[in-house]
């Protein structure tokens, strides 16, 4: 505040102190009002924080930009409410802001040259060249096998890309509404961004780069060349696969390179790609989308090769899938591949060479018509290559190879093999298995789910999917990335351990068993079934010697958006300033947004009990209320709450109360169900623990409760000991602009208990008409837009409901005894 407001607030203060109180007033409802909106995003960040919904860290940044943007308007409200004091708060809320927008805001990203680059100057980036592409450097370092000729138009290029079209913002204003629970709205998102970047313009400066690369190319095939353009973004290939979340543009010409390039960086922001990207955890701005342009290569066969065979648990073999043609058909999951087993080890053999599901064969070199697609040398070849790669690599890897019709192997990406360490638990079930499975496929991802059988009948049927569900489905789509989470488990008719969503699968723990043959047909909709997917079988109903092992959590992984939460939470929610009445209550203490908040909320009502004491001007001082309830409650009265013979008083009692609100809410504390026991005085005993160091009154102000009242306004902090309640309430004549909000938070038993109690709250809520949410050990409840009776008798409610509930947590046992409990309370309503 600078020197001509405060000038003119001391002369309002001397010469008109009615208008002063009157600001104060005002200042002091928008500080509440500010205060409440902080703590709900507090508990949203925290919810997210603790294992809430994914999002995409758009929602976090948007999150944090309100709350900043709340607590600055929150500072200036108790600046407006005591001007000349506090003057070093926005100091510290500044430097708190500072270092908690390094924390959550992205880093600079770079859109400087160069936007293409060869394999051999891509060596030792990743960084700019993308994970595909800088492996595929490596591979080609190798000199093992040949990989196709190309280049990799960079990670740079794509954020000029965004730059240049000015995309940034709108990309994340819209990635900050995902909501992975409706998979339909995600797509739909999804296809509004990528719409965003299918409009845009490619940079000149990028574009007559990749061209120049291009042509030298062509120039080296003789002019005549296709390219496959596929994706490299950064993070690509490595511990997050990403393994078809993103599109390949193939048989491109060079007239058609930038709309095929185009297309690639939009399948960035696919619905599928996206999910699978928040699910890992990983921010939109951490997977920047390089493309790997190479010549493309018409293959006779293509395929996968596992350098550790997910189906060999003692680790021995690896395997070489192959498929005729190009290898679409094996990683989409459509197609059952020939399946080449190969011992690991010094000079490998094939142990095991087994023919795809009715799949057509080709003629491949010399192979005899009919014969495989893959001849066992080349399986061999691919084999030795695989494990030198394994080595370069330091971890089995996914490698994808096509051979050409006159026979010549290519490798064409190499990515780590997401393999999981077999449990011990998963040789010893807990009792008897039964003798016949209902069905015998293949293991593509182990582990064991049980639950009820759903067949979606198209893969954008998927809004409806149920948690817990058992999915059926005739291929391994990488649409059902879209509703893993909600997934026990997954069978289909067809497919195998090669494809795209099996590896994806593995990575997030979900068990899948393919080349069922007849599963859609066999297994009834709805119908509940155990998936022991670590050896391939199906049972009908529910296994009890399985159940441990179906209920066993997926693992928790530590993913950048767990480390980055940790890092913004670090300055938002970790409470320093506990005890009002000590010297480090101060701005200078404040370390974080929860700080600056308290700070706020605690002055605040402090300046609202001290406005009187200098001359008794314009309002009457807060009083103690004299009741018989053990309870310390001070009431500070606006102008209409108290009769005007209260004004006279010390101390009032409740034939003082003028606000209807406050009528209503003493009836319902009074109310004859309510048990209250004299000897134990409520106040607020974890305030008192802090500093019973010290000697004062059991009725300190620090301690009690209190009420803020006017003619049609009620504010209500009630403190219970370890829990507190917050009733704010406006009942006027106006019926849209009357409410009645609702807070409940904490309690002295334990985690659980606190839950049921809030539970019981929630539903007798909802009962009365509150849209409720609970957040942690949070409760929050907001009922509006109702005429002044009803919010008086609904007061009367939240009255005895605070009264019932005051020490109802120490006795609850679990939710039938709260079910019951709710009724009784209504019946006695």
């Amino acid at each position: 505040m600078d020197f001509k407001e405060l000038f003119k607030h001391w002369t309002y203060q001397v010469f008109a102190p009615g208008t002063v109180l009157r600001r104060k007033y005002e200042s002091f409802k928008n500080l509440l009002e500010i205060d409440r909106a902080c703590l709900e995003r507090i508990a949203e960040l925290e919810d997210l924080h603790y294992g809430g919904s994914p999002v995409d860290w758009a929602r976090v940044n948007q999150l944090v930009r309100e709350l900043l943007s709340q607590s600055d308007f929150l500072v200036r409200e108790l600046l407006a409410m005591s001007p000349g004091n506090y003057l070093d708060l926005p100091d510290y809320r500044n430097k708190i802001a500072f270092y908690l927008t390094m924390a959550s805001e992205p880093q600079e990203f770079e859109f400087a040259p160069p936007f293409a680059m060869s394999y051999e100057e891509s060596l030792g980036r990743p960084a700019c060249a993308g994970g595909k592409a800088h492996n595929l450097a490596q591979v080609a370092a190798l000199a093992e096998l040949p990989v196709p000729e190309g280049f990799v138009i960079t990670c740079r290029a794509f954020h000029y890309f965004i730059e240049y079209n000015e995309l940034r913002p709108r990309i994340d204003t819209l990635l900050a509404k995902v909501n992975l629970d409706a998979p339909g709205f995600v797509g739909d998102i999804c296809e509004e961004i990528q719409r965003l970047v299918l409009a845009g313009e490619v940079p000149p400066a990028v574009e007559q780069e990749y061209r120049h690369r291009a042509m030298l190319l062509a120039g080296a095939r003789g002019g005549r060349v296709r390219l496959a353009l596929r994706s490299s973004a950064r993070g690509e290939d490595s511990e997050a696969s990403f393994a078809g979340q993103y599109e390949s543009v193939l048989g491109v010409s060079l007239s058609d390179i930038t709309p095929a390039y185009k297309k690639v960086l939009a399948s960035k922001y696919s619905a599928k790609a996206v999910t699978y990207r928040i699910r890992y955890g990983l921010p939109d701005s951490q997977t920047p989308m390089a493309v790997l342009v190479t010549e493309m290569i018409d293959p006779a066969a293509s395929g996968v090769v596992y350098t550790r065979d997910p189906a060999d648990h003692g680790g021995d073999t690896l395997a070489v899938y192959a498929v005729p043609g190009m290898g679409r058909a094996l990683v989409d999951g459509s197609a059952s591949p020939e399946v080449v087993t190969v011992s690991r080890g010094e000079s490998p053999e094939v142990v095991g060479h087994a023919r795809g599901g009715g799949a057509p064969q080709v003629v491949c070199g010399d192979t005899p018509e009919g014969g495989p697609c893959l001849p066992e040398a080349h399986a061999l070849s691919l084999a030795r290559v695989g494990l030198r790669l394994e080595r370069l690599f330091g971890a089995p890897q996914d490698i994808e190879w096509c051979m050409d019709h006159s026979g010549t192997l290519y490798i064409l990406q190499a990515r780590p093999l997401g393999l999981e360490e077999p449990d011990a638990q998963d040789a010893a079930p807990q009792g008897p298995i039964p003798d016949e499975p209902l069905l015998r496929g293949l293991p593509a991802s182990p582990g064991v789910g049980m639950g009820p059988v759903c067949k979606p009948h198209r893969v954008t049927d998927l809004d409806e999917v149920a948690n817990g569900c058992v999915l059926v489905a005739e291929t391994l789509s990488p649409a059902y990335v879209s509703v893993l989470e909600r997934l026990a488990a997954v069978i289909t008719d067809t497919g195998s351990k090669a494809s795209h969503f099996a590896s994806v699968a593995r990575e997030f723990g979900l068990p899948v068993v393919v080349d069922a043959k007849f599963a859609t047909r066999s297994l009834p909709e709805g119908g509940v079934v155990t998936v022991d997917a670590t050896h391939g079988l199906v049972y009908a109903g529910a296994v009890a010697a399985l159940k441990d092992r179906a209920g066993r959590p997926r693992p928790q992984r530590d993913t950048p958006f767990r480390r980055s939460m940790a890092e913004v939470m670090r300055h938002i929610a970790p409470l320093n300033l506990t005890d009002p009445g000590d010297e480090s209550f101060a701005p200078s203490g404040c370390r974080t947004i929860h700080d600056i908040v308290r700070f706020c909320h605690e002055r605040g009502v402090g300046e609202m009990f001290s406005l009187v004491g200098k001359g008794g001007r314009g309002l009457a001082q807060a009083k103690l209320l004299e009741t018989p309830l053990p309870v310390v409650l001070h009431i500070l009265d606006l102008g209409g709450g108290l009769t005007p013979a209260a004004a006279e008083e010390k101390t009032v009692d409740p034939c003082h109360f003028a606000s209807g609100g406050l009528i209503a809410l003493w009836e319902g504390l009074n109310h004859p169900d309510v048990q209250w026991d004299g000897s134990l005085l409520s106040f607020d005993w974890e305030r008192f623990d802090q500093m019973s160091g010290g000697v004062f009154s059991l009725k300190s102000k620090i301690l009690s409760s209190y009420v803020v009242v006017a003619r049609e306004y009620l504010h209500l902090l009630m403190r219970f000991g370890y829990h507190f309640a917050v009733v704010d309430s406006v009942c006027g004549e106006h019926p849209e602009g009357n409410y009645v909000n609702f807070r409940f938070k904490g309690g002295g038993a334990g985690v659980g208990q606190r839950l049921l109690r809030l539970d019981f709250v929630k539903k007798v809520l909802a009962s009365a008409g509150f849209r409720v949410k609970v957040t942690g050990d949070m409760l929050d409840a907001r009922l509006d837009r109702a005429p002044a009776p009803k919010i008086e008798l609904t007061l009367t409610m939240v009255g005895t409901l605070l009264g019932r509930t005051r020490l109802m947590d120490m006795a609850l046992t679990g939710d039938e005894q709260v079910q019951e409990l709710v009724e009784q309370f209504l019946e006695s309503l």
